[in-house]
């Protein structure tokens, strides 16, 4: 059996941990949250998430609007099976997710990432966020990196 290689595991991995400590400063109730991932010359894209609330308000992350947009180049996919509460700390310029559940799927093989507190900081007064994190394996075995290290940068509007 072929080891999974840690880049593109990763990179969805971060994806979706990310997406999950993100928040948007739209001027409604709901807000909106675009992303972008990138490790090793690999990319992730997603568009149109959803969030119960706007930036800076204590909101939760809408997985059931992240999953379908989720596109990445290599044929590995990603569910993010919570939807994470997220809170807003502006004067310290970071957000943190309550806890991230992530599955990554790659060749057949699942590989489940769990994680809690994350956070990530603010570029200067906007609402991009980016954070380089490193998510534990919760379930897998030999073939799931353990742990996934990933860079990300999210553009909220």
């Amino acid at each position: 059996m072929t080891r999974i290689s840690r880049t593109p595991v990763g990179v969805l991995l971060g994806a979706l941990a990310l997406v999950g400590m993100a928040a948007s400063p739209a001027a409604a109730a709901e807000g909106s949250l675009d992303g972008s991932i990138s490790a090793e010359g690999r990319e992730c894209s997603w568009t149109d998430g959803v969030t119960s609330d706007q930036a800076p308000n204590d909101l939760t992350v809408d997985r059931t609007t992240i999953n379908p947009g989720l596109s990445c180049s290599d044929g590995t996919t990603a569910t993010l099976n919570n939807d994470p509460n997220v809170v807003f700390d502006d004067a310290a310029g970071t957000i943190t997710a309550d806890m991230l559940d992530i599955t990554v799927s790659q060749l057949g093989v699942d590989c489940r990432y769990q994680a809690a507190d994350m956070s990530a900081d603010r570029d200067g007064d906007t609402r991009t966020y980016r954070a380089s994190v490193d998510i534990p394996l919760h379930e897998g075995g030999f073939f799931c990196p353990d742990p996934a290290s990933v860079d990300a940068e999210f553009v909220f509007h």
